[in-house]
Order: structure tokens, then sequence, then C-alpha cells
């Protein structure tokens, strides 16, 4: 596991007896480590706590790792997943990302999970987002694609 990686999840860690249980959890990547997720809840101005849980480079694989400190641990009703952007050259990124779609529905079987969809028009992007397309049941596991292919940077924010 990469040091910012172990050093992020230690921060989540030192701020999960602060957090409140039952709300949403992000759990992300590169680019929700980024997103102007706070920008978007104070507009929107949700009823719920939002516990952003993304971690820049992270992988699949140590997001596997993490999950049960990152997401487990704070118990949410709600997480939106968004991995795979650093992932392209490993063959068990689908697997992985089961794994850890069962950890989450053993240890908190109530919680909805939804998968974000990669950006961007790659082969590799359109593979691996049928992939984690086909991991949904449409019940407590949902797909979103935030944005089409034609979409605007502007757009995808509303």
């Amino acid at each position: 596991m990469k040091e910012s990686v172990k050093t992020a999840t230690k921060a989540m860690i030192g701020l999960n007896d602060i957090t409140l249980k039952g709300e949403i959890a992000v759990f992300g990547s590169t680019y929700m480590s980024k997103f102007p997720l706070y920008e978007f809840i104070n507009k929107c101005q949700l009823e719920s706590a939002v516990y952003n849980r993304s971690i820049e480079g992270l992988t699949i694989e140590e997001a596997l790792q993490i999950v049960k400190d990152c997401i487990i641990a704070i118990v949410p009703k709600k997480v939106f997943i968004a991995l795979g952007e650093e992932d392209e050259t490993n063959p068990n990124a689908i697997k992985y990302y089961k794994e850890i779609i069962k950890k989450i529905r053993v240890e908190i079987p109530a919680c909805e999970i939804f998968l974000i969809g990669l950006l961007g028009e790659s082969e590799y992007v359109k593979n691996f987002n049928n992939n984690i397309l086909s991991l949904c049941d449409n019940k407590k596991v949902k797909y979103i694609q935030f944005v089409s292919p034609e979409s605007s940077e502007a757009e995808m924010h509303k």
C-alpha cells in the first residue's frame, strides 16, 4: 500500500469517532478526492451528513484493504463508490470491486450502494463501466453515470 494511502487512512480512522452513524459516505479515488463535494452539499442543503472517504491515487486493491476502517466503521446508510481510474493495468480490479461490495453488504446489510461509472471514452472505461454495471442488482447496489460523454463540465456539476 502506498504511504500516502496509509496516511490518509489513519486520518480518516481518527475522524471516525466524531462521525454520525447512518449518514452518507463517498469512497473513491483521485476524481472524487478532488470533487467539490462540500460546495455541492452546501448548494443542495442535504438533510444527511456526507463524509468523503476518497483518497487521491487509491487503487481498488488498496480500497479493499481499507474499506473496513474507512466505510464500514462509520456505518453509512448510503455509500457512493467511485473507483477504477487508477486500475487500468490491474486484471483483478473487478474481482476486488466485487469483494468491496460484498464486505459492505455483509457488515451493513441495510446500506444502499451506488457505483459511479468512470468518465471518458477509452476502451478501458467502457469495459470497466460495463463490468461494474454487472455487479448491480438495482435494489441494494445501483449504478450511476455522472454524465454522458457529450456533457460539459458545468452540466456534470449540476
